[in-house]
C-alpha cells in the first residue's frame, strides 16, 4: 500500500525544495505525472528529453533571475536541480524523490512567491492494482482512490 505525499521546505534567504515521498508500506508504481503552470500543460522543451517538466514550469522565474544577475553583473548565485517523475518510475516504500530544488536568495524568493502557479498531479498504483491520484495543491489530505490511472 503506497501513500504519496508532497513535502515542501524552504528558507527565503537560501533555498526552496519540493519532494514527493512514499510514506506507505508498499512501492508506488507511477503510471502518470502531469505538470501544469496556470492550468496549462508544461512539457519538456523540444530536443531536450532529459529536461524535467518541473524545470520548464519555473522557466519564467529562472529567466527573471538570470536577467537580474546580468543586470547586477553577478553570476552563479542561483542554482536549480530538477528531477523528472514519469510513467514507469517506482518510488519504494519509505523513500522520497527530490523533484525540485532552487538555491540563491533571489531565486528562492521568486519561486516561493510564484509556486502556486505550478501544480503536479501523480497517478500511482500498488502491486495489487489499487490506484490513487495526488495533486500538489489539492486540499484533500489523502490521495484520491481511482479505478485506474490514465495512460501517460
Amino acid at each position: 500500500w503506497p501513500y504519496l505525499t508532497y513535502i515542501t521546505s524552504s528558507s527565503t534567504d537560501k533555498f526552496f525544495e519540493l519532494d514527493v515521498s512514499n510514506a506507505g508500506i508498499g512501492p508506488a508504481l507511477i503510471f502518470n505525472a502531469v505538470v501544469t503552470r496556470d492550468g496549462k500543460l508544461s512539457e519538456r522543451p523540444e530536443g531536450l528529453p532529459g529536461t524535467p517538466a518541473l524545470g520548464d514550469a519555473i522557466r519564467p522565474e529562472r529567466e527573471a533571475i538570470q536577467a537580474e544577475e546580468n543586470r547586477l553583473h553577478v553570476h552563479g548565485v542561483a542554482n536549480m536541480t530538477a528531477t523528472s517523475i514519469v510513467a514507469g518510475d517506482v518510488i519504494p516504500a519509505g523513500s522520497k524523490i527530490e523533484l525540485l530544488r532552487v538555491e540563491g536568495k533571489l531565486f528562492a524568493n521568486r519561486v516561493i512567491a510564484d509556486i502556486r502557479h505550478i501544480d503536479l498531479a501523480v497517478c500511482d498504483c500498488s502491486l495489487l492494482g489499487d490506484c490513487w491520484t495526488k495533486r500538489l495543491w489539492d486540499d484533500a489530505v489523502r490521495p484520491k482512490p481511482i479505478r485506474s490511472c490514465p495512460n501517460a
